[in-house]
């Protein structure tokens, strides 16, 4: 079992455009195509951006990390943070049917998130942070070693 890659860096706007190129080259290493890594650079952008806008709102930004591994022909990739908590649930589904007039701003981004990666779920824990898991489902097939959950 083997992680790829992994980046941890102030969450800061700054480094959001750092997180992106970093996973897209992960991506492209592990033999995805063009769209597919332009899908998860988007999902990763409005990752981080969440976690910089949300994650240490009110209060001094804190570090993100994003990491990436291969298990099988899945490529996982997990943005964490150790800010604020967040409970999608709690979260009002944004009505997408509803005029452009009549819709409240924000609140895409992780149907944005949904709708590009295969899976998209959040684990939380005290001591290890807020963990937003991605994965993206490659469609070649490869040899390559599987990942175990980062520490």
């Amino acid at each position: 079992m083997k992680q790829i890659a992994e980046l941890r860096v102030a969450a800061v706007s700054e480094n959001v455009s750092l997180a992106i190129d970093c996973a897209g080259e992960w991506a492209r290493n592990a033999g995805f195509d063009e769209h597919a890594r332009h899908q998860i650079q988007v999902a990763v952008d409005e990752a981080c951006a969440n976690v910089v806008q949300h994650a240490y709102a009110g209060i001094q930004p804190g570090e993100m990390g994003v990491s990436c591994c291969l298990d099988g022909q899945d490529l996982i990739i997990r943005v964490r943070d150790w800010g604020l908590g967040f409970d999608p649930s709690r979260t009002p589904e944004p009505d997408l049917e509803a005029p452009l007039g009549e819709r409240s701003l924000g609140g895409l981004g992780l149907v944005l998130i949904r709708k590009l990666m295969d899976t998209a779920y959040f684990v939380f824990d005290a001591e290890r942070g807020n963990e937003l898991v991605m994965v993206k489902h490659r469609e070649r097939d490869h040899e390559n070693p599987k990942c175990s959950e980062t520490p």
